[in-house]
């Protein structure tokens, strides 16, 4: 495949929110059916025609901001189910649930009901802690596409004198992928990106599917996964920053094709607090968060304490609407109040804010996210981030075991600099999360005014003087 197939720009929008309404989403007996439909892919049977169309159908439909009928509620008794009962009896509701890894109760409602209402009535009653609609998570980043020489991000931030402290963590550091899946497996039409042979798979789980298979069928979490640990110095593609950790993809973002398939799960705020529950519960030190909604969720904030309480590290994308207002994304607004939560900015090649990164008072600390739409290092390409994944134009078609190098852009591709980074610091024995996220502050290089800023936080990441700044002598 020639560089220019190779190396073009992919300039996607790709910040819309997850997935179709109910009215569109197939019975009961159909989504068991469906399971059994992405069974039969991953067995290598071909792709239906009919679903390509559907998949383009669904791609176009107007995604809402919250799950419909659901609403999130914990209550000072542990959200006991009569209690509840009690309580919601007069909303009408269908169902009270709860699921496996969470400490809070999901109240099914009508598909129809105002969930806002619902839950601001609900929030009102004494012994509730909290009631809140299940807003639906978005990706935070805009794509692009070859080889460590085009990698500009590691050579700005110094990995090559880092890698002498450090060269590249161990298996036994977990680092948790939250996104899209991951180009882990082969099995049936899907393959194992090639740049990550080798690598170490704990735990994998799709949440979407409520499988173990939680392959990528949109190239987003495998390009976040070739940051931090795509394989290094094997003479393929290009580099990761911690490139000998071991993965734990864990599938929370449902695509066209998994809404296509008749996922049986949509990519809510309570489905990711149970996905950070499960990485802390199954030994992830580090949990990449490239996602965000645009609302606050109570049990997101309270899995992500949960985590930092067992040992995990979190870093979160701060959104990718800074020329558009740069309104507030969760989780990463939690960042100052939580500490072992890194709410991550982009910079582009001159370490200035991206014209697409958030502005806050939430960032903390800034990586490179790239720019696309410039060449500032004139090497022939635009200035995203470059990593292997499998081909956007293929996947969109139904082809998911084609794999290219791809140049993407936005805050999703700032926060793995800081996972990986955070990976090889507790690798050299830093293992609490606030010590984790005290020194990527303390030895980060300040580019904006003297101080914190809402542009940059506390600066760009240094992975050498952080790893050094540590009592590392080299």
């Amino acid at each position: 495949m020639s560089v220019t197939r190779l190396v073009r720009v992919l300039i996607a929008a790709l910040v819309a929110l997850g997935v179709a309404t109910w009215s569109a989403r197939a019975p009961h007996a159909q989504v068991a059916a469906s399971s059994t439909l992405k069974q039969q892919i991953l067995s290598g049977a071909a792709l239906p025609q009919t679903l390509v169309a559907e998949r383009i159908r669904l791609a176009a439909l107007s995604r809402p901001r919250v799950a419909p009928g659901r609403v999130l509620v914990k209550t000072i008794d542990g959200a006991a189910s009569p209690t509840l009962q009690a309580l919601t009896a007069h909303l009408g509701a269908r169902s009270i649930s709860q699921p496996s890894n969470a400490d809070f109760s999901v109240v099914t409602l009508a598909p129809d009901a105002d969930v806002v209402a619902a839950a601001a009535q609900l929030a009102a009653q004494p012994g509730v802690l909290y009631a809140t609609p299940d807003p639906v998570a978005f990706l935070t980043y805009v794509p692009n596409d070859p080889d460590y020489r085009y990698q500009w991000n590691f050579q700005r931030i110094g990995m090559e004198r880092a890698w002498d402290i450090n060269p590249g963590a161990n298996a036994e550091m977990v680092v948790a992928i939250l996104d899209s899946g991951m180009a882990y497996l082969d099995q049936g039409p899907y393959r194992q990106a090639p740049d990550l042979a080798g690598a170490t798979i704990v735990a994998p789980h799709d949440f979407i599917w409520d499988d173990d298979t939680p392959v990528d069928l949109d190239g987003h979490g495998t390009h976040v996964a070739g940051t931090i640990g795509e394989r290094t110095g094997n003479h393929v593609g290009t580099a990761g920053m911690a490139f000998n950790v071991a993965f734990m993809p864990l599938k929370v973002i449902d695509g066209p094709w998994d809404q296509a398939m008749g996922a049986p799960n949509e990519g809510t705020a309570s489905l990711l607090a149970i996905a950070i529950r499960y990485a802390a519960d199954h030994g992830a030190k580090v949990i990449n968060l490239s996602l965000g909604f645009d609302q606050d969720v109570p049990p997101v904030k309270d899995a992500i304490l949960y985590a930092i309480d067992k040992g995990a590290f979190a870093a979160a994308a701060a959104g990718n609407s800074g020329d558009a207002g740069s309104g507030l994304v969760y989780p990463a607004a939690y960042a100052p109040s939580v500490r072992g939560l890194m709410a991550v900015g982009a910079v582009d090649v001159n370490f200035n804010r991206a014209y697409y990164s958030n502005s806050n008072d939430y960032v903390e600390i800034a990586a490179p996210g790239g720019d696309i739409t410039a060449d500032v290092n004139q090497d022939g390409y635009g200035d995203g981030i470059l990593q292997q994944t499998i081909d956007p134009d293929l996947a969109r078609e139904g082809t998911f075991d084609q794999f290219g190098y791809f140049f993407f852009q936005g805050t999703s591709m700032a926060t793995p600099h800081v996972a990986g980074l955070a990976a090889l610091l507790m690798n050299q024995g830093v293992t609490d999360p606030k010590a984790v996220e005290w020194a990527i502050e303390h030895f980060a290089t300040d580019v904006g005014a003297p101080g914190r800023d809402n542009d940059t936080g506390f600066g760009v990441i240094n992975p050498r003087n952080t790893l050094r700044g540590l009592g590392v002598s080299r």
